[in-house]
């Protein structure tokens, strides 16, 4: 009884904390290449709220309707990985594979699969941040010689401006997946568990994310050194 009571309580504060999570950047103005291409969900608000949501209507569909605690955990987070955050995302884990090195490999596709989406975003990225340097650029060179058309300009930075905001707001529910999978590096290796294999790839999700970091602080700068009255 106590631990069906554990899973419902886990499963209801997945749908409060996805219902009540309602920040993030807007899309207005944003780039269409970034928010119409394939890699747009990943790491947005959108599907973080659907995952959370889904993933605790699940659980407790699940269980009251007699299921095992550890398979309607298991069932409930299929598809969100750690997204639902650390401490749920290991319990499900640990109730999915009893067995350490089973656990360790399934810990480790879902690290892959992270690095894979922030690799995509990164691809898409780079061609918007790249042409938005461009302008930059031009419009540096317009400012200084004078023949800079204001409205144009504006619209331009404008633009600029919410796919930057658009970039650092992806980058920071990167970041917070990367914090989790350290946490649960972490936890598992106070368990006893040699995740020696699991910190080399949260390591490459850390070099992935600092390098779409980098692009993105480099439009940044360049951004907040052009201005237009």
């Amino acid at each position: 009884m106590n631990k069906i009571i554990v899973t419902i309580t886990l499963c209801i504060s997945m749908i409060l904390t996805g219902c009540q999570n309602s920040g993030g950047a807007s899309s207005k103005d944003v780039d269409p290449t970034l928010t119409k291409s394939n890699s747009a969900k990943f790491f947005s608000k959108s599907a973080w709220q659907s995952c959370a949501v889904g993933a605790g209507i699940g659980g407790i569909g699940c269980v009251l309707l007699g299921g095992k605690t550890g398979t309607c955990l298991a069932s409930a987070a299929v598809g969100c990985g750690v997204l639902m955050g650390a401490n749920y995302y290991l319990d499900t884990k640990r109730a999915e594979f009893a067995d350490a090195e089973m656990r360790l490999d399934a810990y480790i596709q879902d690290v892959q699969q992270n690095t894979y989406e922030v690799q995509a975003v990164t691809e898409t990225a780079k061609a918007v941040l790249d042409k938005n340097l461009a302008t930059l650029k031009t419009l540096n060179k317009q400012i200084k010689s004078q023949t800079v058309n204001q409205t144009q300009a504006k619209n331009e930075l404008t633009q600029i401006d919410a796919n930057i905001a658009y970039l650092k707001d992806k980058l920071s529910r990167m970041q917070k997946v990367e914090k989790d999978w350290v946490s649960i590096a972490a936890q598992e290796k106070q368990s006893g568990v040699n995740v020696s294999k699991l910190d080399k790839q949260i390591n490459q999700l850390h070099k992935q994310i600092a390098v779409l970091e980098k692009q993105v602080n480099l439009v940044s700068q360049q951004r907040s050194a052009v201005k237009v009255s």
